[in-house]
C-alpha cells in the first residue's frame, strides 16, 4: 500500500502549457496546436482511502460505503466520489496553408473545460533507479475516474474547435469514460487508436485525454526535481464540406517527411467516415527534449493561463497566523447572575399564583352550580325553600310568631302557625285542651 507525499503533489498543481509549433521555410505552411491543464486540490479528497492490494495504478481504487466501510473497485465499475486533484483544461490548434491554397484557420475550445477529476496513482512504496540511472524517489501517474460531476461537463458557448454533438465524445464525459477504460494497458504495448486507422469496422475513434507522469528525482545534493512525461493525441474531426478535410492527407505527408519531430497521425474513423478524424501527436519526455513540444510549469504568453475556477485561489493571501494567547480576559458576571436568579424565583411565583387563582375560580364555579342546583330541587318538592336562604329564613320566623290572644281564637296551635306540626315542635309548645286530660 502506498503512502503519497502531499508536499510533492502540491508541487504539481497549478497551471502547465504544452504547445508544439512548426513553420516550413517555403511556402508559408505553419502549423501549431497546444493545451492547458491545471491542476487545483479536490476537496472530496477526504473521503479517500487505501487498502492493501488495491493499487491505483491499476485502475483500482479504495472507496468507502455510507458507514465508513472501506472496499476496493475497479475504476471502470461506475462512479467514484473523491478524487486528489480537479483538472481544468484549454485546447486550441491552428492551421496555415499558403500557396497555391491561401487557407488559415484557428481554432480552440474558447474557455476552460471541467473539472476533470484525477487520481495520482503512486507506483511504488520504495525508491528506485530509473532507465539513465536517476534515483526516483516517488513517482506518480495520472489517473482519470468518473464521478458526479461528470456527466455535466459543457462545451464553452465560444469553442470553434468542436461542433456540440463531437465535444462529448473527444473532452466531455465519454471522453472520460474512454480514457478510464484505456488509461491502463498491463502490457504496455498497446495503441488505443490503432484499431481505427483508416477503417470504421470497429466504430468511431476513442480518443483519450492526456497522460501525465511524474518522476521526483534526488540529486547529489539531496534536492528533488521533476521530470515529465505527457502522452496525448489531440483529434480533430474537420467535415467534407470544409477545406481542412482535403488539405490534411497533404500537409501530413509534408511536415511528417520532414523529420522536425512533429507528427500528423490517422486518418481514424469519425462518424462513419474512415477519412476524418486526424490528431497532432503531443508527446513530450523532459528526459529527451527532441521532440517539437514545449512542456513548461507555467503560463505561455498570448495562450490562456487561469480557469475562472482557480481564480481566488491563485490570489496572493495577506492573512498572518498568530499564535493563540494564553491570559484569558476575566468578565463580571456577579450582577448578571444575581438579576437571573431573581428573575426565575419572580417567574415561579407568578406561575404559582396563577394556578392557584385558577384552582380558586374553579371551585367558586362548583360551588355556585350546587347552590343553583339546591334551590331547585326544593321549588319542585313544593316546598318554600325558607330554610336555603339564612336571612330569608329570619324574616319568616318573625311573621311566623302569633300572640296568646290569637292562639285561644284558634282550635289548635296547628291553626295558628297554619299547618302541622312535626313531633319536636309539639314538644316545646304547652299542652291544649287537646293534649293535656281534664282533671276532674
Amino acid at each position: 500500500m502506498s503512502s503519497k507525499n502531499s508536499t510533492r503533489i502540491s508541487s504539481l498543481l497549478g497551471t502547465w502549457t504544452g504547445q508544439t509549433h512548426l513553420k516550413a521555410d517555403i511556402g508559408s505552411y505553419e502549423l501549431m496546436a497546444y493545451f492547458a491543464i491545471h491542476f487545483m486540490p479536490d476537496p472530496m479528497r477526504a473521503f479517500a482511502c487505501s487498502l492493501p492490494n488495491c493499487s491505483e495504478f491499476e485502475n483500482k481504487a479504495c472507496v468507502l460505503d455510507k458507514n465508513g466501510d472501506p472496499s476496493c473497485t475497479e475504476l471502470t465499475d461506475g462512479i467514484l466520489d473523491w478524487s486528489d486533484v480537479t483538472a481544468f483544461m484549454y485546447f486550441g490548434a491552428k492551421v496555415d496553408v499558403g500557396f497555391p491554397f491561401n487557407k488559415h484557420r484557428e481554432q480552440d475550445t474558447g474557455g476552460w473545460v471541467g473539472p476533470l477529476n484525477i487520481i495520482l496513482a503512486n507506483e511504488g512504496d520504495s525508491a528506485s533507479l530509473s532507465l539513465k540511472g536517476e534515483h526516483v524517489v516517488d513517482s506518480y501517474i495520472s489517473r482519470y475516474v468518473e464521478t458526479p460531476s461528470t456527466e455535466y461537463l459543457q462545451m464553452p458557448k465560444n469553442c470553434t474547435l468542436l461542433h456540440s454533438h463531437d465535444f462529448d465524445k473527444i473532452a466531455g464525459a465519454s471522453a472520460v469514460r474512454s480514457t478510464v477504460t484505456g488509461q491502463y494497458d498491463p502490457d504496455g504495448k498497446n495503441d488505443p487508436y490503432s484499431k481505427y486507422l483508416d477503417t470504421c469496422s470497429n466504430g468511431d475513434v476513442q480518443p483519450l485525454l492526456p497522460i501525465f507522469e511524474f518522476d521526483f528525482i534526488e540529486d547529489n545534493e539531496g534536492e528533488d526535481t521533476v521530470e515529465v512525461k505527457v502522452d496525448y493525441k489531440l483529434l480533430t474531426v474537420p467535415r467534407k464540406k470544409d477545406f481542412v478535410y482535403k488539405l490534411y492527407p497533404m500537409v501530413q505527408k509534408k511536415f511528417n517527411g520532414a523529420g522536425v519531430g512533429f507528427h500528423i497521425d490517422g486518418p481514424f474513423c469519425y462518424g462513419d467516415d474512415p477519412h476524418r478524424g486526424y490528431t497532432f501527436d503531443m508527446g513530450f519526455d523532459s528526459r529527451d527534449l527532441n521532440g517539437m513540444l514545449q512542456f513548461q510549469h507555467a503560463c505561455i504568453e498570448g495562450l490562456p493561463c487561469i480557469p475562472p475556477a482557480a481564480e481566488y485561489a491563485n490570489q496572493d493571501s495577506s492573512i498572518n497566523i498568530k499564535p493563540l494567547p494564553n491570559n484569558a480576559t476575566t468578565v463580571g458576571v456577579g450582577k448578571y447572575l444575581v438579576l437571573g436568579s431573581i428573575f426565575i424565583v419572580l417567574s415561579f411565583a407568578t406561575l404559582f399564583l396563577a394556578f392557584s387563582n385558577r384552582s380558586l375560580r374553579r371551585r367558586l364555579a362548583q360551588e355556585g352550580v350546587v347552590e343553583n342546583q339546591s334551590n331547585t330541587n326544593d321549588d319542585g318538592d313544593g316546598n318554600d325553600g325558607r330554610m336555603s336562604i339564612p336571612y330569608q329564613a329570619m324574616d319568616d320566623r318573625e311573621e311566623s310568631i302569633v300572640s296568646a290572644e290569637e292562639v285561644e281564637e284558634t282550635h289548635s296551635v296547628e291553626d295558628a302557625v297554619g299547618g302541622e306540626l312535626d313531633e319536636e315542635t309539639q314538644q316545646l309548645l304547652p299542652a291544649t285542651d287537646e293534649t293535656v286530660p281534664d282533671a276532674s
